[in-house]
């Protein structure tokens, strides 16, 4: 490996571990100022340990690979800007390196943090998020408000679906429970379910006043039986702090979790399939924008200009917000016009990557 491959990987490295500190240290202040009251609250019983090992390293992990390849874009715009307008860029290929050389340790570093961000994706960050989310869960306040239309997975046996809950009041409405076992030959089918009309439950205890409720018991045989109460106070397996709080449970799933959980979820015909396969493709499909990225950042910030590195910065933060909003933009399209999953996930990427290789081959001819 050359001087000049060293001497690149080093400084994005660098650049790229410094920018996750710093943006990771601010995150996690301001999270910090806005949970202050739940960490210090007598009834929580929670101490200083549970607070740094039990929560932040998981929080710091699930944020940090969010925003990868933000970092990663905005890591590149700073040392090569810098290396730009200190001439370094000019000197490098007046002496015969060509731009596809320079570009060489980009990539390979790139490639290195996408295999790393990969295996976030799909195994790690998922175990960390259920230990993030079970520590919310357990000590952090619900915020007053309302959710709608969400489909919680309380554990491999039981998933809960309501149209509305109103976190403040622990009042929710059109609830539906799900109890699934798998049967003797091995296959997962539902044993029971409860169809509530609404539903007041404690936002600790997992006591339940239930209204209007009917309960269909699915037998193995065949047949079913279905029994009707217009009230019915009972313990259910969760209470509505777990329903607020855990909507986002398919982050804490691995992805052979998430495809068994979407192969249930079709063989029912559910309407949340269509969210479950865009938060599959976008495990694999958001680090691949790395590549993109980097391409991008390196031919713009490689310039110099008179304007110094903040042209380049502004540059560089119109291009990423618009590679986000575009993200953003497709996703909604899947879920509101039909838009295949997999198509919105990956055309983002596909656009963005010719801009790149337009960008890059620009560069190449000056």
């Amino acid at each position: 490996m050359k001087k000049l491959d060293l001497y690149i990987i080093r400084k994005f490295l660098g650049t790229y571990i410094f920018m996750i500190l710093a943006v990771m240290s601010i995150a996690i202040v301001i999270d910090i100022s806005e949970k202050l009251r739940d960490f210090t609250d007598e009834n929580n019983n929670i101490t200083f340990s549970d607070i740094a090992f039990g929560y932040y390293p998981y929080f710091f992990l699930h944020y940090v690979n969010l925003f990868s390849s933000l970092i990663i874009f905005l890591s590149v715009l700073f040392f090569t800007s810098f290396m730009a307008q200190r001439s370094e860029v000019i000197a490098i290929l007046s002496n015969g390196v060509s731009f596809a050389r320079f570009t060489r340790p980009y990539m390979m570093v790139s490639t290195l943090l996408l295999g790393i961000a990969l295996l976030m994706n799909h195994l790690v960050v998922p175990h960390s998020n259920k230990k993030r989310l079970d520590f919310e869960s357990k000590y952090i306040t619900v915020l007053e408000g309302n959710f709608k239309k969400v489909t919680v997975v309380i554990d491999s046996n039981t998933i809960v679906r309501f149209n509305h809950i109103n976190a403040k009041h622990n009042r929710v409405d059109r609830l539906w429970v799900e109890t699934w076992e798998t049967n003797r030959r091995g296959v997962y089918e539902l044993k029971s379910d409860m169809q509530i009309n609404s539903a007041v439950g404690d936002s600790i205890r997992h006591d339940w006043e239930l209204n209007n409720v009917f309960i269909r018991d699915i037998k193995e045989e065949g047949g079913e039986e279905i029994v009707r109460y217009d009230k019915l106070d009972t313990l259910l397996n969760f209470n509505t702090k777990d329903l607020a709080q855990r909507s986002n449970i398919m982050e804490a799933m691995n992805t052979g979790e998430l495809i068994k959980f979407r192969d249930r979820e079709r063989e029912k015909g559910s309407t949340l399939l269509t969210n479950i396969e865009i938060v599959l493709y976008e495990r694999t499909a958001y680090p691949f924008a790395t590549y993109i990225l980097t391409l991008i950042g390196v031919a713009v910030s490689s310039r110099k200009s008179r304007e110094g590195v903040g042209k380049n910065l502004i540059v560089g933060l119109i291009a990423s917000v618009t590679y986000i909003f575009f993200m953003k933009m497709t996703t909604v399209a899947s879920t509101n016009v039909g838009l295949a999953p997999w198509i919105a996930v990956w055309v983002p990427n596909i656009i963005f990557a010719f801009v790149a290789m337009y960008l890059f081959m620009k560069r190449i001819k000056e």
